[in-house]
């Protein structure tokens, strides 16, 4: 369990840099000792009454270059305010003598949004599809984790994940029995991850609807069923504008304030082997086969050998596609009944201190 965790923490005054209402509230629930200091988001958001966007990107405002002055320069503006943000709290935890007990994770959600006027101008290419699809351009995330307590480290994992899985991941790290914790989905991850071994799942049901969409996909092992019933978003977009040279972004991180801050922890240099970013890429060449569409909306992906989901295989491995069909039906008749609420305006950011949070009172 994690009482240790929690006697330690007890000794100590928390120190939090965002005052938000809902963080308070729980910490005051479990009794602990803390310290709000505004950040500059914060000190700005209330003075100049800005969104969490308008800071970013005034924050940032300048530092987009060889882009388009557009929705897609305010998204490279925020992405460079939040990297600096990132930045800031790793200082935070060397400052405070706590990076080695750390473990520090950043992942995406999701795909990027493609469509829609506030769409964020993402880029999922070589991959099929986008956000809100079932397609791994909607589905398939960049995540990385740093942690002095890693075993096996520079190291690119390609064993099966899905966000469930971190809560009893971050469970285990802090030194509960993921054992104990009862009826989740997710999976303890941290032998996976930290020791390099195999994961322990093996099955991802990615979206079962036969109601609204008529759009379901169930992945088991290798083999990833699609049923796409929408033909929405079903392709592969390119990214808009010219290639970008990486050739710049090591000597970039080397300045950065992270890389500052782990010189001072290891006490050398931080150096980057040559070529090291060629095993994340994804390269799926840009011609496609002639079963990538289907005319029975089924689709079967050898998601392991065929990640961007060009060689549509329903039609000669039928006997896959119908056993992933009987493990969709054991979801299907498992499913509950589809709660649909109106939207909110309650919950809306602007009416939330600028983020979203959570708003509705327990009663």
């Amino acid at each position: 369990m994690l009482e240790p965790l929690l006697c330690a923490l007890e000794k100590k005054r928390i120190i939090l840099a965002s005052a938000s209402p809902r963080r308070k509230e729980i910490l005051d629930m479990l009794g602990f000792r803390y310290d709000v200091v505004a950040s500059s988001f914060e000190e700005n958001l209330d003075k100049n009454a800005f969104s969490p966007a308008q800071y970013c990107i005034r924050t940032a405002e300048g530092k987009a270059r060889d882009v388009a002055k557009s929705l897609q320069e305010k998204k490279v503006s925020m992405v460079d305010a939040m990297d600096q943000s990132v930045g800031q709290v790793f200082r935070a935890l060397g400052d405070a003598g706590m990076l080695e007990n750390t473990v520090i994770v950043f992942s995406s959600d999701n795909g990027g949004a493609l469509w829609g006027n506030h769409n964020s101008r993402g880029v999922n290419w070589p991959l099929r599809g986008a956000k809100g699809t079932l397609w791994e351009g909607g589905t398939r995330a960049a995540a990385f984790v740093w942690s002095p307590l890693l075993s096996w480290k520079c190291r690119v994992s390609e064993e099966l994940m899905h966000i469930t899985d971190w809560l009893p991941t971050f469970y285990s790290i802090a030194g509960g029995s993921s054992a104990k914790l009862n009826a989740l989905d997710g999976h303890d991850m941290w032998k996976s991850l930290f020791k390099g071994r195999r994961s322990p799942r093996t099955e991802i049901l990615y979206n079962y609807d036969n109601v609204f969409a008529n759009s379901s996909a169930l992945r088991n092992s290798r083999y990833k069923l699609v049923l796409d019933g929408t033909r929405v978003f079903n392709l592969r977009y390119p990214a808009p504008g010219g290639n970008r040279t990486v050739d710049d972004l090591d000597r970039l991180m080397v300045q950065s304030t992270a890389a500052d801050v782990l010189r001072k922890l290891y006490r050398r240099n931080v150096r980057f082997s040559k070529g090291w970013r060629r095993k994340a890429e994804l390269t799926c060449g840009k011609r496609v086969k002639q079963n990538f569409s289907s005319n029975t909306s089924v689709y079967l992906f050898d998601v392991v050998k065929d990640p961007c989901e060009l060689d549509n295989l329903a039609d000669s491995h039928q006997n896959v596609v119908y056993s992933l069909k009987k493990r969709m039906d054991v979801y299907a008749e498992a499913a509950k009944p589809i709660v649909s609420q109106p939207q909110d305006p309650a919950g809306y950011p602007e009416n939330n201190n600028g983020i979203w949070a959570p708003w509705v009172k327990s009663s």
